[in-house]
């Protein structure tokens, strides 16, 4: 509709120097580009030509940033094709236009939009009357002999009506007020000191000359216009800064609200009159630009007068109070260095108290200021000057404002319906006029964002457009904030009580024909009578009642908004920031359960913390918060588990899962019933937290429950929901180390949980929490082409492609931690790397991850530094500092197992996103530096080689794009190519001599800890061979904890170089891959895993010839084999009989 009508149109704009003017013309000529061209009216200034001030104050502006990127060198041809500017002037008759420009208007234009005005408050009423009043009507002096005007737009204010209370509607109120005109004119006629000493008496009930001069301007435009001459009137309330165009968040100057929030955020204004839970009724610069291009075409044909507001306060209202709180976390958790003092803005309705406070807070300064102008110095007399001039600014600031709050008016904007039906859906998106889809809270933080980085010109963090802190959204400052946050969210739901849940599962067919199976069993074994069948039945009902006891959850919203307030302390206490992105979540409010089933959060598994963040999230977005399946953990704790599950949660025992089939059943059963009861349901689809940081293959035990649930029509659908949660510093990482080396996990208890008290002093960064693609089970399954539910083949492939789907969501989605990219440099310079170095290499690796389309918690914008040193912060238990001279400090990973694997754990963060192109250069590398870095190798080897690498590494990363044909191979070796890591010489490959060091070195560090664990299990089994008979079998437990102590071994002697090698889940892996290579079998003999060596000698050699290849040793100028050292190691070692 809009391109349509807009299509060759001749606009003539004014007011394009200003505010909204800029945006205005910057937004037609993106997103019109057909329009005809633009006439714009501007008033040369002396000193510069009509040319010179164009050029200064619009073209060269930031607004038009987007724009320039756009069309890049042709950036000035398309705006000399658009734009036309004409010299005139609004207080000069007939516009100061010379004759021939008045003639082409009057040819060829056919829209005016007028947005020039004077937007100072307190300018003086003369000249307020010159450029407000007398201007407009020469304009439409001259629209009105255009030919082919189709439509004049003018820009008012909604505070035309600020002498009325409360409602305001769209319409002009009393447009034939009489005599408006002989007053303006005997005003004009007044001596100036005479209108300054009346002026109040003379707008009366209006605030300023502002808002009366704007008012009597419409009434003289309606009163002056011609029969049939179209005229329309766009009332915006207070403009702030922009929501997403040009650019979020951008401002140029400083009137009203943003005048307010610059001085408030720099500690300068500390009181307001005025009352915090009255609307103030603000819009985005975009949004009323996108609102005049709206109001123009559909006004098309329209002859009457018309009027729309473009406010928010009947729509979308925001109190004073949200503005507040925004303004003062913005600030202090992003202070200007320009900034004078805390922000800590207090409204006071009582005048008479404002003002005492006023001087109270102010009364240091002006202290300072009379002593330094008696006593002072020179510097102390400028300085105090200085201050009384920030202060005088500050107290006139509030003055201008303070009608707008201790005032509420409520701006009908009904006619905006229409607008918004108006335009087609693709315009939508490009054409923002539904107030009611802007989030405040957001939009509030873009703007005091923008004053920031536009006004202050302060070096800013990278604004995130779809993330939001959940620790900042409520004021701090109010002891009973928090309070009040815990009742007034959190979605009230009601479940059947655990009584009635039991009573449910217990006489459920499954639960009744297992326990009737088991009586059956039990009478056969045993002979029992019929008596005694009666109380063997009983009690094994007993003991599922028991099991129902332990395990189910018993919802208490009373409970969970207490431990709401409580999580919400510690949070705010030990985290930076919760970072989420918002627009999933406002989705997820409107989620339709009775058409699309419960929902199934699946989030990531690193921390204890992730079920409680997720409830957190749900609960601060008045999500209904999910029932949780949480690990036997905590169930030997005091008083925690009845929080818990108060909370949603219900607790399984793994090992009963397995082996009791009643406890399976109860368990099955009770799932079951949550999702039929509408229940939100929450479990982790890697099954137990990761202590590698590696995503762990799917579990399908649980999402085989929901999925039968759907097949079998108790539910109408299920929709899965992937969600990540990313940490710069996980919680209890300090445990995962001691459990990866084979030690005991340590049992929670509430003394662990008392003693945990002392983290409340620590700093643990920042969370971002991130949502993947809803996934519908239903959907799911027809697009897999599994239309029988009932083959239960069927439903364990849908289940099992189901599974991998959310783990490779989970991968896709991550986000990599500063302190991943960190880590993973450190360990790659295990002798030290000086901060300089890191710094430099940091934005290196910052800018591959994003080149493959993986995600980082910040951009390269130039705070790499900032980012590296906090990531060191978080870090420095594991790192050591150094300083060669005062200027040059060196960062040295400390050589301690745990520093080492906690390290190597924060690094897997990113391992998988280079795992492929590291495979590549790994097994390019294994040829030796001549062939890898000069000569070159074929296509073919290098399949060879890294197929071998890819297989044998296929069990340490969960990819959804594996490597498995040589046609993907040469595919993924030109991405390579592309990437400046390898080139092609005479059809060989090798690693690109100019740019490709850094990444083959990069890549391959992240590979050579895998290979080196793989290769020293090897040797073992080898050596285990040599020295066992041949029938001989090893207890796998056994046999994993002395592959274990022998790599650290290794790793002592220097043999290894790499710590993390010794990792217990890796020796798991590799083991596992030797089993499936067929080099031993692993069975089951008296309820333990017994491993007996299959391959020869010489075929076990043969692997670790294979696998030898790709060690880092081999690819270095080591003097000694590294498998001979070993090999000589093991003869002198004692193997103990396994």
């Amino acid at each position: 509709m809009l391109q349509e009508y807009y299509n060759r149109k001749v606009l003539f704009i004014t007011g394009c120097t200003g505010f909204v003017g800029k945006v205005l013309l910057e937004k037609t000529l993106r997103c019109l580009p057909n329009v005809g061209c633009i006439y714009v009216l501007i008033r040369q200034k002396k000193g510069s030509s009509l040319m010179e001030r164009f050029k200064r104050e619009i073209l060269d502006s930031q607004c038009f940033d987007r724009l320039r990127q756009i069309y890049g060198g042709g950036f000035e041809k398309f705006i000399i094709e658009k734009i036309i500017p004409i010299e005139g002037d609004m207080l000069k008759e007939g516009l100061g236009m010379a004759e021939n420009d008045k003639n082409i208007i009057i040819e060829n234009v056919n829209i005016i939009i007028n947005c020039a005005a004077s937007v100072d408050f307190n300018a003086r009423l003369d000249d307020a009357i010159q450029i407000n009043v007398r201007g407009p009507q020469r304009f439409i002096a001259l629209a009105q002999k255009i030919k082919n005007l189709e439509n004049f737009i003018h820009i008012s204010t909604a505070y035309v009506n600020s002498d009325k209370a409360g409602y305001i509607e769209e319409k002009i109120y009393d447009p034939n007020q009489e005599n408006l005109e002989q007053l303006v004119s005997q005003l004009l006629k007044t001596p100036v000191s005479i209108l300054e000493k009346n002026v109040k008496d003379i707008i009366g009930d209006f605030p300023n000359t502002y808002t009366f001069t704007k008012c009597i301007a419409e009434k003289l435009l309606v009163q002056n216009r011609a029969p049939n001459f179209p005229l329309t009137f766009v009332r915006p309330s207070i403009v702030g800064a922009s929501w997403k165009d040009p650019t979020p968040g951008w401002i140029d100057s400083l009137v009203a609200s943003s005048a307010i929030f610059f001085f408030v955020g720099l500690g300068l204004i500390k009181t307001l009159n005025g009352d915090e839970c009255l609307i103030g009724d603000q819009v985005p610069v975009d949004y009323v630009s996108d609102f005049i291009l709206s109001v123009g075409a559909y006004q098309n044909g329209r002859k009457e007068v018309s009027v729309y507001h473009c406010c928010s306060s009947a729509k979308n209202p925001m109190t004073w109070q949200l503005a507040k709180e925004v303004n003062a976390l913005f600030w202090t958790r992003s202070p200007s260095s320009q900034q004078f003092s805390k922000p800590n803005l207090t409204f006071y309705k009582n005048e008479k108290i404002f003002k005492i406070m006023s001087k109270v807070k102010n009364a240091p300064s002006l202290i300072y200021y009379q002593v330094a102008n008696k006593i002072g110095n020179k510097e102390m007399k400028i300085q105090a000057k200085r201050l009384k001039k920030i202060i005088d600014r500050a107290e006139s600031i509030n003055d201008t404002f303070r009608p707008f709050v201790i005032n509420e008016w409520i701006f009908d904007s009904s006619k905006s319906n229409i607008l918004i039906k108006f335009l087609s859906e693709s315009e939508k998106q490009h054409f923002n006029i539904d107030i009611e889809k802007l989030n405040w809270r957001q939009y509030l933080e873009r703007f005091n964002w923008g004053i920031q980085k536009y006004i202050l010109k302060d070096q800013t963090r990278e604004l995130n457009e779809q993330s939001t802190d959940v620790l900042s959204q409520r004021n701090q400052q109010s002891y009973f904030s928090d309070i009040e946050w815990c009742l007034n969210n959190g979605q009230d739901f009601k479940t059947k009580t655990t009584k009635e849940q039991i009573s449910l599962v217990m006489n459920s067919q499954r639960v009744q024909s297992v326990i009737k199976q088991l009586v059956e069993e039990k009478s056969k074994k045993y002979q029992q009578t019929t008596l005694n069948l009666e109380k063997l039945h009983q009690n094994i009902e007993k003991q599922g009642i028991d099991i129902c006891e332990v395990m189910f959850a018993n919802y208490n919203m009373g409970i969970l908004r207490m431990f709401a307030w409580f999580i919400t302390k510690v949070f705010r206490q030990i985290y930076e920031k919760v970072q989420i992105n918002e627009p999933a979540l406002l989705e997820l409010q409107n989620y339709d359960q009775k058409t699309k089933g419960p929902l199934i959060f699946m989030p990531t598994h690193r921390s204890y913390i992730d079920f409680i963040m997720c409830s957190y999230v749900f609960f601060s977005y008045k999500i209904k918060c999910p029932h949780i399946a949480a690990a036997e953990d905590f169930l030997s704790m005091a008083l925690i588990p009845t929080i818990l599950r108060a909370s949603g949660a219900f607790f399984l025992k793994r090992k009963q899962l397995e082996d009791n089939i009643l406890y399976k059943a109860i368990f099955y059963e009770y799932v079951q019933r949550i999702l039929i009861e509408e229940c939100y349901l929450e479990f982790f689809i890697e099954g137990t937290r990761s202590r590698t940081g590696k995503t762990l293959n799917p579990k399908f035990g649980l999402l085989s429950i929901v999925c039968d649930a759907v097949f079998d029509k108790k539910i109408p659908d299920a929709t899965i929901l992937p969600i990540t949660i990313n940490y710069e510093k996980v919680l209890e990482a300090d445990t995962y180390p001691y459990e990866l080396l084979g030690e005991e996990k340590v049992k929670e208890s509430l003394i662990r949980v008392i003693k945990a008290i002392k983290i409340l002093s620590s700093n643990f960064g920042r969370i971002h929490v991130g949502f993947g693609k809803m996934i519908s089970v239903k959907e799911w399954s027809q697009q897999q082409g599994l239309e029988s539910f009932d083959n239960i083949r069927d439903r364990k492939k849908g289940v099992e492609t189901l599974g991998y789907e959310v783990a490779y969501q989970l991968i896709e989605e991550m986000v990599v931690m500063p302190t991943g990219i960190v880590s993973a440099l450190l360990l790659m310079n295990r002798r030290g790397i000086t901060e300089d170095q890191l710094i430099k290499r940091f934005e290196w690796v910052l800018r591959q991850i994003t080149k493959r389309g993986a995600r980082t918690s910040i951009t390269n914008n130039g705070q790499s530094d900032v980012a590296v040193r906090n990531s060191i912060g978080f870090l420095q238990d594991l790192v050591d500092k150094k300083k060669k001279n005062v200027f040059e400090l060196t960062l040295i990973p400390k050589q301690e197992y745990k520093s080492i694997l906690l390290l190597s754990y924060y690094r897997n963060q990113l391992a998988h996103i280079f795992f492929s192109e590291g495979i590549v250069c790994c097994a390019l590398n294994g040829f030796g530096h001549l062939l890898s870095h000069k000569e070159g190798v074929s296509v073919e080897r290098l399949w060879e080689e890294s197929d071998f690498l890819l297989k044998l590494l296929k069990r340490e990363y969960v990819i959804r794009n594996r490597i498995t044909s040589k046609e993907q191979m040469i595919s993924f070796i030109q991405s390579m190519i592309d990437k400046n890591v390898l080139e092609k010489v005479s059809e060989k490959i090798r690693v690109n001599q100019q740019f490709g060091e850094q990444a083959s070195q990069f890549t391959c560090s992240l590979i050579w800890p895998l290979v080196e664990c793989y290769w020293s299990t090897i040797v073992y089994l080898y050596q285990l061979k040599r020295v066992s008979d041949t029938n001989t079998t090893f207890e796998l437990s056994e046999l994993i904890t002395q592959i274990q102590g022998f790599a650290e071994q290794m790793y002592g002697e220097h043999i290894m170089e790499h710590y993390e090698s010794c990792s217990i889940e890796t020796i798991k892996n590799a083991i596992n891959t030797y089993q499936t290579m067929r080099c031993i079998n692993i069975n089951k003999k008296d309820d333990y895993d017994q491993v007996s060596i299959v391959f020869t000698d010489q075929e076990l050699l043969e692997v670790e010839a294979q696998v030898k290849k790709y060690l880092k040793n081999n690819y270095s100028k080591s003097i000694s084999n590294p498998i001979d050292i070993a090999r000589s190691l093991l003869d002198y070692t004692i193997i103990p009989k396994l």
